[in-house]
């Protein structure tokens, strides 16, 4: 029998992601706050590559890693998740008082779950991006309609958040949740002196090089073509040598190496290749004097940031993921014109600056992911969230 002090809570998002594991394991674990929450998601790889949690953490021996995590089947069409098996009986003959559903407006299956909750009088959360403040009318208007599906909302942004009230959405039934990686690990990796003094910045390059990054997908829509050209545009100039090292692989990968042969500029571009280690990451990302991602910054922005490392990125927030609001110019990075090469430049050049004069450091870096991007923030907005809903 359940205890009636205890609030049962489904979580459904589409698959359990690596970087979700910390923020699902705490949550999983949080009964002491009033709630005993379980995972459904799929365990399955799609043709994104994304990493996702080892199923062998399935269980509820959370002193050995794991999650209360029950397995559901994603169909999805074009690589887009439409339908989660399990979702109907879960809303008509579940015991949870609380759904919460990824807010996806393509997933048939929650749309009809979530109408069914809400007639058998359970609470429905739906926790997402909200608005992006790209949609067209139609497109707006469909994921309007199936947001007021919900009885409250986690998003990630207060960008999101923003856009939801000016279309008449409650803002005291919004909750901007952020994001966050395993940052206490990276925090580790951060402070352990013994790494910081192995940094690999000789081994790679000469001392004196500017050293820019990018770590994630090699993709189209972030843009990397930019970095090679700014490359030759900043070297060109004889004030510094900069050198770019790419961590990561993707469908741009072969492009983007054929471009640099073709710039003349293979010897100032390291494609490192692809790494989820941290212990290697966080040295090469600390020894970088900026990160930049000219497309969509995405969780690129948590993980440099965490590290003490600067991130440059573009200006179009409609076009940006979430995490852009990690980024506070002149404090952790800029925010360049969109699509805008010279602007790019310029930005670099003045975070290269401001890094020299010490304003741009570490802990100004670092201070936006210890108060808001970490797993203990999120857990307290989770938490609060529960309390709010009647």
């Amino acid at each position: 029998m359940r205890r009636s002090n205890i609030r049962l809570v489904a979580l459904i998002p589409d698959r359990l992601a690596m970087y979700r594991y910390a923020i699902f394991k705490c949550l999983s674990d949080h009964r002491s706050h009033g709630f005993e929450l379980t995972i459904y998601a799929d365990i399955d790889e799609d043709i994104t590559g994304l990493k996702l949690v080892d199923s062998k953490y399935c269980d509820k021996d959370y002193s050995n890693g794991g999650i209360s995590w029950v397995r559901i089947k994603n169909i999805a069409i074009r690589n887009i998740c439409i339908w989660q098996t399990g979702l109907f009986r879960l809303a008509f003959f579940g015991e949870y008082d609380v759904h919460v559903y990824w807010g996806e407006a393509q997933r048939l299956s929650t749309w009809l779950s979530a109408i069914l909750s809400r007639i058998r009088g359970k609470k429905v959360v739906f926790w997402g991006h909200g608005l992006y403040g790209n949609e067209g009318r139609l497109k707006c208007w469909v994921r309007c309609t199936f947001y007021r599906l919900a009885n409250t909302h986690l998003v990630y942004s207060d960008y999101g958040k923003d856009l939801l009230v000016g279309r008449k959405f409650e803002a005291d039934r919004i909750h901007v949740i952020k994001n966050s990686l395993d940052w206490q690990k990276q925090n580790e990796f951060f402070l352990d002196k013994s790494l910081r003094s192995t940094l690999p910045k000789t081994k790679l390059f000469c001392e004196k090089d500017r050293v820019l990054i990018f770590v994630g997908r090699l993709e189209p829509q972030k843009h990397l073509h930019l970095l090679l050209e700014a490359l030759v545009i900043l070297n060109r100039e004889h004030q510094e040598c900069y050198k770019l090292m790419i961590i990561g692989t993707g469908s741009q990968h072969d492009a983007l190496v054929k471009l640099a042969d073709k710039a003349n500029i293979t010897e100032d571009v390291l494609f490192y290749g692809e790494c989820y280690d941290d212990k290697i990451l966080a040295p090469l990302i600390m020894m970088a004097d900026i990160c930049l991602s000219p497309g969509e910054v995405g969780l690129t922005a948590l993980h440099s940031l965490i590290y003490g490392t600067p991130v440059i990125t573009h200006d179009d927030f409609s076009e940006q993921m979430p995490e852009f609001e990690a980024i506070f110019p002149g404090i952790s990075g800029e925010f360049y014109k969109y699509g805008n090469l010279n602007d790019l430049c310029i930005k670099i050049k003045k975070v290269i600056g401001l890094v020299d004069a010490g304003v741009i450091n570490s802990t100004t870096c670092r201070e936006a992911i210890l108060k808001f991007y970490n797993t203990e923030y999120q857990t307290g907005v989770f938490v609060q969230m529960l309390n709010s809903l009647k």
